[in-house]
């Protein structure tokens, strides 16, 4: 090969290298460019500077509400995430998020999720946001037991049971899901807020073993009797007066019976709870 043709091999094979570069930066680690810019805006860096590995894993919290995010690749490199943010997005898939082993509080309110296992190793999450998504089945989240709060609102909710291994809760939202059978709840024993509202439970029973109870929502479901309720506050205001002076009971819509009701809200009363409806 003469010396030109070496010349204008070695031109072309710089140009090559240098768009192969162009177009690396460019594609970046995160296919969804509004996940880009999130990434971009906490790190203050400009759309033409490399997002390296090395630069993610200086991301400990990231929020981004309501931009359109629909995928979340990429975030498995932030590997020292804390804080993620996320609702009112487009997010179907948690895989990205699945060893994320530093998260601790994770809001995903809002979005397309209907399948939660990729959380199921995320042994260190203690807030989790799921409320308004598509979720069924709760099973893999029984491993999170270091959870303190939990919000499953506005989702398509019947099985409870995988819950009852997360006794360290003290807050916890199941409204507006499918669920009658909640069984499960009485090993939650620390739990200080309840939310059941617009659900189909019926037997209050397993809602009497929580000492700490302060807010209990229990609205709109297919409630007849109170009998439990009443009982446990009750014994409760004649001896350590460890909820019942400090509960406030919502619950409204609910087929108590015409002859039972008021009798059976004033028990409530007199033994110093705040009846809401």
């Amino acid at each position: 090969m003469t010396a030109m043709g070496i010349l204008r091999g070695g031109v072309v094979l710089s140009v090559v290298l240098a768009s192969a570069a162009t177009a690396a930066r460019a594609d970046g680690p995160f296919p969804d460019k509004n996940l880009e810019t999130a990434v971009r805006a906490v790190l203050k860096h400009e759309p033409n500077v490399e997002l390296t590995d090395e630069k993610l894993q200086n991301v400990y919290i990231l929020e981004a509400v309501g931009k359109e995010i629909k995928d979340l690749s990429g975030l498995e490199k932030c590997k020292n995430l804390s804080l993620l943010r996320l609702s009112k997005n487009q997010v179907a898939d948690l895989n990205p998020l699945k060893e994320l082993k530093n998260l601790q509080s994770l809001d995903l309110a809002e979005n397309q999720i209907a399948d939660v296992s990729p959380l199921a190793g995320l042994k260190g999450l203690q807030y989790l946001e799921l409320s308004k998504n598509q979720v069924v089945d709760v099973a893999p989240l029984a491993g999170l037991t270091d959870l303190s709060a939990l919000y499953l609102g506005g989702n398509r909710i019947e099985d409870v049971n995988p819950l009852a291994s997360l006794t360290r809760l003290a807050s916890l939202a199941l409204g507006g899901n499918k669920i009658k059978d909640v069984g499960a709840l009485e090993k939650l024993t620390k739990l200080s807020t309840l939310d059941l509202r617009d659900n189909v439970v019926e037997d209050v029973r397993p809602l009497t073993k929580q000492p700490d109870l302060k807010i209990l929502m229990i609205e709109r479901n297919q409630i007849k009797d109170l009998t439990p309720l009443i009982d446990a506050a009750k014994a409760d205001a004649e001896g350590p007066k460890l909820f019942a002076p400090y509960l406030r009971l919502y619950l409204d819509g609910n087929p108590l019976p015409e002859d039972a009701r008021a009798p059976q809200l004033e028990a409530l009363k007199a033994a110093g709870v705040r009846v809401e409806g």
